[in-house]
């Protein structure tokens, strides 16, 4: 099995360029065998001074009509289940609730791509000195460490988003340099029970790396994290599935022996090997 957990389509993801239907034919045509259907909802990071965020997101009936009719088009083909990437759902904590508790859900990914009452990443310029940017990194991994004591996520998306960014740029740096910090977070997600993901959009950027980098999944892994998914972040069929071979590779070489799917926002742990 070789499982995409992290993809986006049109209309739904506003920087999405295919249909539902594309993304699955896309990923089928890559070799996968599970796909979860991630679409940005960014209700709860909304902030009038930077209209360049997505407008929030409430369409569920055309979302899951859409989803009904794609997954049994691939029904015996392809598992096709129904998540979001959900932008910090604990900086407006009633509307985060909400969105988790949608019974169209099987997953949600929490995922931080601004700080609170700032642009996104994508959208920054970066300093030359690294430790003038380090406070901004710090405070993106406390808001981790409060997403994952949320309850709002099933696991944690791309940890180190703003490397892909700095790396279009020229700049870059070492996530392990806030080692204490990445296992005090890890030590939360064990306690909650949330996972990580892998990842693999930046791997054909200019960052040419997984999301975290390898040394933080595995430092993940010796914290005691199990729960894991590995996701292609595809906005477009041609990417669909891609990078989630080598992503597999990885979660072998750091120690995990399962890989996970969702139901219900329960965990299926599936060996790694079984693929």
């Amino acid at each position: 099995m070789l499982s995409d957990y992290h993809m986006h389509c049109r209309p739904y993801s506003p920087d999405a360029h295919d249909t539902m239907f594309d993304m699955a034919a896309g990923a089928l045509e890559r070799g996968m065998t599970h796909i979860c259907v991630t679409n940005h909802i960014e209700n709860c990071t909304q902030n009038p001074e930077y209209p360049d965020t997505f407008l929030p997101f409430d369409d569920w009936a055309a979302l899951w009509t859409d989803y009904e009719s794609v997954r049994d088009a691939f029904a015996g083909k392809l598992d096709v289940r129904l998540g979001a990437e959900v932008g910090a759902p604990h900086y407006l904590p009633e509307e985060g609730r909400r969105i988790y508790a949608r019974p169209e859900l099987d997953f949600v990914i929490g995922s931080v791509h601004n700080l609170r009452k700032a642009r996104d990443f994508y959208f920054l310029s970066y300093p030359e000195d690294f430790e003038n940017f380090r406070p901004a990194v710090e405070l993106y991994l406390d808001e981790y460490i409060q997403l994952a004591s949320s309850g709002m996520c099933d696991v944690l998306g791309h940890i180190g988003y703003m490397q892909k960014y700095m790396a279009r740029q020229g700049k870059g740096f070492d996530m392990m340099v806030f080692e204490d910090r990445l296992r005090e977070l890890f030590k939360v997600c064990v306690e909650n029970g949330v996972g990580i993901e892998i990842n693999t959009a930046a791997l054909y950027d200019a960052l040419g790396q997984f999301l975290p980098q390898p040394e933080v999944v595995k430092l993940y892994r010796e914290c005691g994290g199990e729960i894991i998914t590995v996701g292609s972040d595809s906005h477009c069929r041609d990417d669909a599935g891609k990078g989630i071979r080598e992503g597999f590779a990885l979660l072998q070489a750091c120690g995990f022996k399962y890989v996970c799917l969702y139901k219900n926002h329960k965990p299926e742990f599936v060996h790694v090997a079984n693929r």
